[in-house]
């Protein structure tokens, strides 16, 4: 009951920002059919030999949700060895406490961990964690950032997913040719059609790594349903089997009662 309602309310949620979403992707669209190229904003510029990279894992803080936490970490560990087999140096920052006592369990150092706030997140947490990422990359410190969380491909299915969050690449955001002539729309820009793209590229940040919170808490949601639907049938599957198991060996029992008291009266007769 507890986790269908928390499921319900982290659903509500998602919907509610997805038309935010996706007006901000059709707005940088527009704006970058105008002429504005990606390479005016330094979020956009890729490093030739990327050799620090930085990923973000989204777990949850507590088990008893099937695999959902097990599938985040193995895919986010996956994913680092193979950078790490490059030579490249990976920072790992972590969220939700199932993530960061499996990292010191194998002692895997990480860049910097944070419980998972999950119903209680807020938009504020996750600009906090935007405005720290934008500026490592912006710095230098980290060539490429990563999120390693559970995608909600349909309310009935999840699995785990890694984008790459920066630099942020036009082609795979916001497609080679994301709006079509005819469905261009006329804005008119104040003070220029560059400032506008600057303010809009962090909110969009701001807004996908949300996205991504935001899923993943439905993904654990839904997992912890389903775990505990099975654990209670499991339950009454074993409570059935039990009960035949007690019922044969009563009735065997007084059947033997019986047979003793039978033989008993017929010795004496």
């Amino acid at each position: 009951m507890v986790s269908t309602s928390k499921m319900k309310k982290m659903q509500q949620r998602l919907e509610m920002s997805m038309p935010a979403n996706l007006k901000i992707n059709e707005i940088i669209a527009n704006l970058m059919n105008t002429g504005v190229t990606a390479l005016q904003h330094p979020l956009f510029r890729e490093v030739a030999d990327p050799s620090r990279i930085l990923i973000l894992s989204i777990t949850g803080n507590r088990g008893l949700c099937g695999s959902f936490n097990s599938n985040v970490i193995d895919n986010t560990v996956n994913f680092r060895d193979k950078f790490v087999d490059e030579g490249k140096e990976v920072l790992n920052y972590v969220v939700g406490k199932k993530g960061i006592n499996y990292f010191k369990f194998i002692k895997l150092p990480f860049y910097k961990s944070m419980p998972n706030p999950e119903d209680k997140l807020s938009s504020e947490d996750t600009a906090k964690i935007s405005n720290e990422l934008e500026e490592l990359f912006l710095s230098g410190e980290v060539h490429e950032v990563y999120i390693s969380y559970t995608k909600v491909v349909s309310s009935s299915s999840q699995q785990p997913e890694i984008i790459r969050l920066l630099p942020i690449s036009a082609d795979t955001y916001f497609g080679k040719d994301p709006v079509k002539e005819t469905e261009v729309t006329e804005y008119i820009y104040e003070p220029n059609v560059g400032r506008v793209f600057s303010y809009l590229i962090p909110l969009y940040l701001k807004v996908k790594i949300f996205s991504c919170f935001l899923e993943s808490a439905f993904s654990e949601q839904f997992a912890r349903r389903v775990a505990m639907k099975n654990a209670t049938d499991a339950s009454d599957e074993m409570i059935k089997e039990l009960t035949i198991s007690y019922n044969r060996a009563r009735q065997a029992k007084i059947t033997n009662e019986i047979a003793e008291i039978v033989g008993g009266a017929a010795a004496l007769g």
